[in-house]
Protein backbone atom coordinates (compact mmCIF):
# COMPACT_ATOMS: atom_id res chain seq x y z
CA UNK A 1 0.00 0.00 0.00
CA UNK A 2 1.55 3.26 -1.17
CA UNK A 3 0.00 5.35 1.61
CA UNK A 4 1.40 3.02 4.29
CA UNK A 5 4.87 3.11 2.78
CA UNK A 6 4.74 6.91 2.90
CA UNK A 7 2.92 7.23 6.24
CA UNK A 8 5.52 9.57 7.72
CA UNK A 9 5.25 11.94 4.74
CA UNK A 10 1.44 11.93 4.70
CA UNK A 11 1.14 12.43 8.46
CA UNK A 12 3.73 15.22 8.53
CA UNK A 13 2.05 17.08 5.64
CA UNK A 14 -1.33 16.91 7.37
CA UNK A 15 0.14 18.26 10.59
CA UNK A 16 2.17 20.95 8.79
CA UNK A 17 -0.77 22.46 6.90
CA UNK A 18 -2.96 22.55 10.00
CA UNK A 19 -0.24 24.05 12.17
CA UNK A 20 0.72 26.68 9.58
CA UNK A 21 -2.85 27.94 9.12
CA UNK A 22 -3.38 28.18 12.87
CA UNK A 23 -0.02 29.63 13.83
CA UNK A 24 1.09 31.93 11.01
CA UNK A 25 -0.41 35.17 12.43
CA UNK A 26 1.51 34.55 15.66
CA UNK A 27 4.71 33.96 13.69
CA UNK A 28 4.16 37.25 11.87
CA UNK A 29 3.71 39.12 15.16
CA UNK A 30 6.81 37.42 16.56
CA UNK A 31 8.92 38.64 13.63
CA UNK A 32 7.61 42.19 14.04
CA UNK A 33 8.32 42.26 17.78
CA UNK A 34 11.81 40.84 17.25
CA UNK A 35 12.84 43.47 14.74
CA UNK A 36 10.87 46.52 15.93
CA UNK A 37 10.18 47.86 19.41
CA UNK A 38 6.57 47.56 20.51
CA UNK A 39 5.53 48.16 24.14
CA UNK A 40 3.60 44.86 24.25
CA UNK A 41 2.18 42.01 22.20
CA UNK A 42 -1.30 43.56 22.36
CA UNK A 43 0.07 46.89 21.12
CA UNK A 44 1.87 45.13 18.26
CA UNK A 45 -1.28 43.26 17.25
CA UNK A 46 -3.50 46.34 17.47
CA UNK A 47 -1.14 48.55 15.49
CA UNK A 48 -0.50 45.89 12.86
CA UNK A 49 -4.22 45.22 12.34
CA UNK A 50 -5.05 48.95 12.35
CA UNK A 51 -2.42 49.72 9.73
CA UNK A 52 -2.59 46.62 7.54
CA UNK A 53 -5.76 44.78 8.49
CA UNK A 54 -6.03 41.11 9.46
CA UNK A 55 -4.67 40.18 6.04
CA UNK A 56 -1.40 41.86 6.95
CA UNK A 57 -0.74 39.09 9.48
CA UNK A 58 -0.95 36.56 6.65
CA UNK A 59 1.47 38.33 4.31
CA UNK A 60 3.77 35.76 2.71
CA UNK A 61 1.68 32.77 3.83
CA UNK A 62 1.41 30.82 0.57
CA UNK A 63 5.06 29.76 0.09
CA UNK A 64 5.47 28.68 3.75
CA UNK A 65 2.15 26.83 3.51
CA UNK A 66 3.43 24.89 0.53
CA UNK A 67 7.03 24.54 1.60
CA UNK A 68 6.21 23.82 5.25
CA UNK A 69 4.49 20.66 4.11
CA UNK A 70 7.56 19.60 2.15
CA UNK A 71 9.98 20.72 4.86
CA UNK A 72 8.11 19.05 7.71
CA UNK A 73 7.64 15.82 5.79
CA UNK A 74 11.37 15.81 4.94
CA UNK A 75 12.26 16.71 8.52
CA UNK A 76 10.22 13.84 9.97
CA UNK A 77 11.46 11.44 7.31
CA UNK A 78 15.13 12.28 7.92
CA UNK A 79 14.47 12.09 11.66
CA UNK A 80 12.81 8.65 11.49
CA UNK A 81 15.36 7.20 9.08
CA UNK A 82 18.28 8.53 11.12
CA UNK A 83 16.84 6.95 14.28
CA UNK A 84 16.60 3.60 12.50
CA UNK A 85 20.12 3.94 11.10
CA UNK A 86 21.61 4.80 14.49
CA UNK A 87 19.85 1.88 16.12
CA UNK A 88 20.98 -0.53 13.41
CA UNK A 89 24.60 0.64 13.30
CA UNK A 90 25.05 1.30 17.03
CA UNK A 91 28.46 -0.25 17.93
CA UNK A 92 27.36 -0.64 21.55
CA UNK A 93 23.92 -2.15 21.00
CA UNK A 94 24.98 -5.49 22.51
CA UNK A 95 27.45 -4.22 25.11
CA UNK A 96 28.00 -1.35 27.51
CA UNK A 97 29.70 1.84 26.40
CA UNK A 98 33.23 2.05 27.94
CA UNK A 99 32.51 5.57 29.24
CA UNK A 100 29.15 4.61 30.67
CA UNK A 101 27.26 6.55 28.02
CA UNK A 102 23.88 5.39 26.79
CA UNK A 103 23.40 3.78 23.38
CA UNK A 104 20.82 4.26 20.60
CA UNK A 105 18.65 1.20 21.33
CA UNK A 106 15.83 3.24 22.95
CA UNK A 107 15.38 0.84 25.85
CA UNK A 108 15.74 3.60 28.45
CA UNK A 109 14.53 7.20 28.64
CA UNK A 110 18.13 8.39 28.28
CA UNK A 111 18.58 6.29 25.15
CA UNK A 112 15.35 7.66 23.68
CA UNK A 113 16.51 11.23 24.36
CA UNK A 114 19.98 10.68 22.86
CA UNK A 115 18.62 8.97 19.76
CA UNK A 116 16.01 11.69 19.18
CA UNK A 117 18.48 14.50 19.85
CA UNK A 118 21.13 13.30 17.40
CA UNK A 119 18.53 12.45 14.75
CA UNK A 120 16.82 15.81 15.23
CA UNK A 121 20.08 17.72 14.91
CA UNK A 122 20.90 16.05 11.59
CA UNK A 123 17.37 16.61 10.34
CA UNK A 124 17.40 20.29 11.33
CA UNK A 125 20.76 20.97 9.68
CA UNK A 126 19.67 19.44 6.37
CA UNK A 127 16.30 21.19 6.28
CA UNK A 128 17.77 24.58 7.22
CA UNK A 129 19.99 24.61 4.12
CA UNK A 130 16.96 23.93 1.93
CA UNK A 131 14.63 26.39 3.67
CA UNK A 132 16.88 29.40 4.31
CA UNK A 133 15.88 31.27 1.11
CA UNK A 134 12.20 30.64 1.80
CA UNK A 135 12.40 31.95 5.35
CA UNK A 136 14.42 34.97 4.25
CA UNK A 137 11.66 35.84 1.76
CA UNK A 138 9.01 35.24 4.42
CA UNK A 139 10.70 37.70 6.80
CA UNK A 140 10.79 40.37 4.07
CA UNK A 141 7.09 39.84 3.32
CA UNK A 142 6.12 40.00 6.98
CA UNK A 143 8.05 43.24 7.50
CA UNK A 144 7.47 44.85 4.08
CA UNK A 145 5.30 47.71 5.34
CA UNK A 146 7.55 48.46 8.29
CA UNK A 147 10.69 48.32 6.17
CA UNK A 148 9.10 50.71 3.69
CA UNK A 149 8.23 53.04 6.54
CA UNK A 150 11.88 52.96 7.61
CA UNK A 151 13.02 54.02 4.17
CA UNK A 152 10.44 56.79 4.08
CA UNK A 153 11.61 58.11 7.43
CA UNK A 154 15.27 57.65 6.39
CA UNK A 155 15.90 55.99 9.72
CA UNK A 156 18.06 53.19 8.45
CA UNK A 157 17.52 51.23 11.64
CA UNK A 158 15.70 47.97 12.20
CA UNK A 159 15.38 48.89 15.85
CA UNK A 160 13.70 52.29 15.42
CA UNK A 161 11.54 53.06 18.41
CA UNK A 162 7.79 52.85 17.88
CA UNK A 163 5.74 55.32 19.89
CA UNK A 164 3.32 53.89 22.43
CA UNK A 165 1.34 57.08 22.94
CA UNK A 166 -2.46 57.03 22.70
CA UNK A 167 -2.77 59.12 19.53
CA UNK A 168 -4.64 57.58 16.59
CA UNK A 169 -2.32 55.42 14.51
CA UNK A 170 -1.57 56.70 11.05
CA UNK A 171 -1.71 54.18 8.25
CA UNK A 172 1.82 53.42 7.15
CA UNK A 173 2.79 53.71 3.54
CA UNK A 174 1.75 50.77 1.42
CA UNK A 175 4.08 47.85 0.99
CA UNK A 176 6.80 48.63 -1.57
CA UNK A 177 6.39 47.36 -5.10
CA UNK A 178 9.02 44.69 -4.65
CA UNK A 179 6.85 43.14 -1.91
CA UNK A 180 3.91 42.50 -4.22
CA UNK A 181 4.59 38.76 -4.22
CA UNK A 182 7.08 36.26 -2.91
CA UNK A 183 8.56 35.93 -6.39
CA UNK A 184 9.09 39.68 -6.62
CA UNK A 185 10.82 39.65 -3.21
CA UNK A 186 13.07 36.86 -4.46
CA UNK A 187 13.93 38.88 -7.55
CA UNK A 188 14.65 41.96 -5.46
CA UNK A 189 17.05 40.05 -3.20
CA UNK A 190 18.87 38.61 -6.20
CA UNK A 191 19.03 42.08 -7.81
CA UNK A 192 20.64 43.57 -4.70
CA UNK A 193 22.75 40.68 -3.44
CA UNK A 194 22.98 38.13 -6.24
CA UNK A 195 21.84 34.52 -5.93
CA UNK A 196 24.01 34.08 -2.84
CA UNK A 197 21.89 36.76 -1.17
CA UNK A 198 19.12 34.18 -0.80
CA UNK A 199 21.34 32.56 1.82
CA UNK A 200 21.84 35.72 3.84
CA UNK A 201 22.01 34.57 7.48
CA UNK A 202 22.52 30.88 6.62
CA UNK A 203 24.98 30.33 9.48
CA UNK A 204 22.46 31.49 12.08
CA UNK A 205 19.74 29.51 10.33
CA UNK A 206 21.71 26.26 10.51
CA UNK A 207 22.64 26.93 14.15
CA UNK A 208 19.03 27.61 15.07
CA UNK A 209 17.52 24.64 13.26
CA UNK A 210 20.14 22.01 14.11
CA UNK A 211 20.06 22.82 17.82
CA UNK A 212 16.37 23.66 17.90
CA UNK A 213 15.25 20.50 16.12
CA UNK A 214 17.49 18.39 18.35
CA UNK A 215 15.89 19.91 21.45
CA UNK A 216 12.44 19.70 19.87
CA UNK A 217 12.43 15.99 19.06
CA UNK A 218 14.45 14.99 22.13
CA UNK A 219 12.06 16.73 24.53
CA UNK A 220 8.99 15.38 22.69
CA UNK A 221 10.10 11.77 22.76
CA UNK A 222 11.45 12.05 26.31
CA UNK A 223 8.18 13.40 27.69
CA UNK A 224 6.16 10.94 25.62
CA UNK A 225 8.22 7.95 26.80
CA UNK A 226 8.18 9.15 30.41
CA UNK A 227 4.39 9.50 30.40
CA UNK A 228 4.01 6.09 28.76
CA UNK A 229 6.11 4.49 31.47
CA UNK A 230 4.24 6.31 34.24
CA UNK A 231 0.90 5.07 32.94
CA UNK A 232 2.25 1.55 32.41
CA UNK A 233 0.80 1.47 28.89
CA UNK A 234 2.25 0.06 25.68
CA UNK A 235 0.73 2.87 23.64
CA UNK A 236 0.13 6.61 23.97
CA UNK A 237 -2.99 8.65 23.28
CA UNK A 238 -3.92 12.18 22.17
CA UNK A 239 -3.55 13.67 25.66
CA UNK A 240 0.01 12.38 25.92
CA UNK A 241 0.80 13.66 22.43
CA UNK A 242 -0.65 17.07 23.27
CA UNK A 243 1.31 17.35 26.52
CA UNK A 244 4.56 16.11 24.96
CA UNK A 245 4.14 18.25 21.83
CA UNK A 246 3.25 21.37 23.80
CA UNK A 247 6.18 20.85 26.16
CA UNK A 248 8.71 20.36 23.37
CA UNK A 249 7.45 23.51 21.64
CA UNK A 250 7.89 25.63 24.77
CA UNK A 251 11.25 24.14 25.76
CA UNK A 252 12.79 24.45 22.30
CA UNK A 253 11.70 28.09 21.90
CA UNK A 254 12.99 29.04 25.34
CA UNK A 255 16.42 27.68 24.50
CA UNK A 256 16.87 28.77 20.89
CA UNK A 257 14.88 32.03 20.83
CA UNK A 258 17.96 34.31 21.17
CA UNK A 259 19.46 32.73 18.04
CA UNK A 260 16.15 33.14 16.21
CA UNK A 261 15.95 36.80 17.24
CA UNK A 262 19.46 37.59 15.96
CA UNK A 263 18.70 35.66 12.74
CA UNK A 264 15.48 37.59 12.12
CA UNK A 265 17.17 40.91 12.90
CA UNK A 266 20.04 40.21 10.51
CA UNK A 267 17.76 38.93 7.75
CA UNK A 268 15.44 41.92 8.07
CA UNK A 269 18.16 44.22 6.72
CA UNK A 270 19.11 42.23 3.61
CA UNK A 271 17.32 44.71 1.29
CA UNK A 272 18.36 47.88 3.06
CA UNK A 273 20.54 50.22 0.99
CA UNK A 274 24.28 49.86 1.44
CA UNK A 275 25.51 51.97 4.30
CA UNK A 276 22.17 51.96 6.12
CA UNK A 277 22.44 48.46 7.56
CA UNK A 278 22.79 48.74 11.30
CA UNK A 279 24.68 45.50 11.80
CA UNK A 280 27.62 44.26 9.76
CA UNK A 281 27.80 40.90 11.51
CA UNK A 282 25.82 38.67 13.84
CA UNK A 283 28.35 39.27 16.61
CA UNK A 284 27.92 43.04 16.29
CA UNK A 285 24.15 42.52 16.51
CA UNK A 286 24.56 40.43 19.68
CA UNK A 287 26.81 43.01 21.33
CA UNK A 288 24.50 45.87 20.38
CA UNK A 289 21.39 44.19 21.78
CA UNK A 290 23.17 43.29 25.01
CA UNK A 291 24.66 46.78 25.49
CA UNK A 292 21.28 48.45 24.96
CA UNK A 293 18.90 46.28 26.98
CA UNK A 294 20.92 43.47 28.52
CA UNK A 295 20.13 39.77 28.36
CA UNK A 296 16.38 40.32 28.28
CA UNK A 297 16.78 41.94 24.87
CA UNK A 298 17.38 38.50 23.36
CA UNK A 299 13.87 37.46 24.36
CA UNK A 300 12.06 40.41 22.81
CA UNK A 301 8.86 39.04 21.28
CA UNK A 302 9.08 35.65 22.99
CA UNK A 303 5.62 36.09 24.50
CA UNK A 304 4.09 35.45 21.07
CA UNK A 305 6.10 32.27 20.59
CA UNK A 306 5.28 30.93 24.03
CA UNK A 307 1.57 31.74 23.71
CA UNK A 308 1.34 29.78 20.48
CA UNK A 309 3.98 27.14 21.25
CA UNK A 310 2.01 24.82 23.50
CA UNK A 311 -1.28 24.64 21.56
CA UNK A 312 0.24 24.74 18.07
CA UNK A 313 2.97 22.17 18.65
CA UNK A 314 0.66 20.06 20.75
CA UNK A 315 -1.84 20.13 17.88
CA UNK A 316 0.92 19.28 15.39
CA UNK A 317 1.83 16.07 17.16
CA UNK A 318 -1.76 15.08 17.93
CA UNK A 319 -2.56 15.30 14.22
CA UNK A 320 0.71 13.65 13.19
CA UNK A 321 0.28 10.70 15.53
CA UNK A 322 -3.45 10.41 14.71
CA UNK A 323 -2.83 10.40 10.96
CA UNK A 324 0.02 7.92 11.25
CA UNK A 325 -1.99 5.56 13.47
CA UNK A 326 -5.00 5.65 11.15
CA UNK A 327 -2.92 4.99 8.05
CA UNK A 328 -1.43 1.95 9.77
CA UNK A 329 -4.86 0.80 10.93
CA UNK A 330 -6.32 1.09 7.43
CA UNK A 331 -3.37 -0.88 6.04
CA UNK A 332 -3.68 -3.47 8.81
CA UNK A 333 0.01 -3.14 9.61
CA UNK A 334 2.03 -2.04 12.66
CA UNK A 335 3.41 1.49 13.02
Amino acid sequence: MVLYENRTLASAITAAVTGMLAGYPFDSLKTRMQTYHYPSLVACARRSIAEEGIGGLYRGLLPPLITASAAKSMSFSVFEHTKQWLRKHDPYKDRNHPLGMTNFQRRTVGSVALSAGVSGSISGAIISVLCCPLELIKVQMQLANLLNKDVGMASGSTNAAISSSSHVSRRVSAAPRWAGSNLSVCREIIRHKGVSGLYYGIGLHVLRDSSGTAIYFASYETVKETLRRLTGSDTTGPLTHMLAGGTCGVVSWLLIFPVDLVKSTMQSQVLKPKGTQEYKSAWQCVRSIYSKVGGTGFYRGISVSLIRAFPIHGLNFVIYEWARANICRLAGKPE
